[in-house]
């Protein structure tokens, strides 16, 4: 974590009003990149932008594909696994997903490998066996190695929250982003950890590769959202940590 980032900063451009558009930052002499490339140097004003190679990026062109690489990415994670998803399904597919973080977690040093994953509350919570059951095991097992957070809107709360029904309450708000890390490795997609998505739901895949900045990015941006989120506990109750207070009794 670099010691100058926190959450409220990683957060602010969710909220932040908008801006002017920037005037377009013309290549210096000798700049050696593509014909047109500079029209796009004022997104950097507006919001991070890394450098990376070529060479570094990968383009995964099947479900299936993306499903190997995940699982192969799992595997030879040494230092983090930082997972961002709408939800985690309940079939054979996902548990070979959880076997595999657990297989690593097992293999490697008791604090060198750290699991955090986020999710939506109320999608993530749908039915008897849910996302939240599926990941159980591991909070069980690796208490202190791994985290589950759950992001609830504030905008469904009180007698609204009572009563909207699964599945509708789903339509109030939602936790949506799709980032899949393994220690400098990041997968962009808009996939969801669900089986359709690795056999026959064709979405966007894009490996970056040893991309440590970048990594870092996204590893502290689902880790700032994971903080103003719900926190799983191994007996399924759920508690939520406010800075800099002490953890409160934890709730259902």
């Amino acid at each position: 974590m670099h010691p100058s980032r926190t959450p409220l900063f990683l957060l602010a451009p969710l909220v932040a009003p908008s801006v002017p558009p920037a005037k377009t930052r013309h290549p210096p002499l000798g700049c050696v990149c593509p014909r047109g490339a500079h029209r796009f140097q004022w997104v950097g004003n507006l919001v991070p932008e890394f450098g990376i190679s070529g060479s570094s990026v990968r383009i995964l062109t099947s479900p299936a594909e993306f499903y190997q690489v995940m699982k192969s990415q799992m595997k030879t994670a040494k230092k983090r696994i930082t997972m961002a998803s709408l939800y985690l399904g309940t079939g054979v597919l996902e548990q070979e997903l959880v076997d595999c973080i657990e297989e690593t977690l097992h293999r490697t040093d008791r604090t060198d490998l750290q699991v955090s994953i986020l999710l939506d509350y109320t999608r993530g919570s749908r039915g008897k066996k849910n996302s939240r059951t599926m990941l159980l095991p591991l909070l069980r097992k690796y208490p202190d190695r791994v985290r589950v957070s759950l992001f609830h809107t504030p905008n469904l709360r009180g007698l609204l929250r009572l009563l909207a029904p699964e599945r509708f309450n789903e339509t109030i708000g939602l936790q949506h982003m799709k980032i899949y890390l393994f220690d400098d490795n990041v997968i962009l997609s808009g996939a969801n950890l669900s089986d359709s998505y690795f056999t026959n739901r064709q979405d966007r895949y894009i490996l970056l590769q040893g991309c440590s900045e970048m990594a870092d990015f996204f590893d502290e941006l689902v880790a700032a959202v994971g903080d103003v989120s719900l926190q799983l506990e191994p007996d399924d109750t759920v508690y939520v940590t406010k800075p800099n207070t002490v953890k409160p009794p934890r709730t259902e």
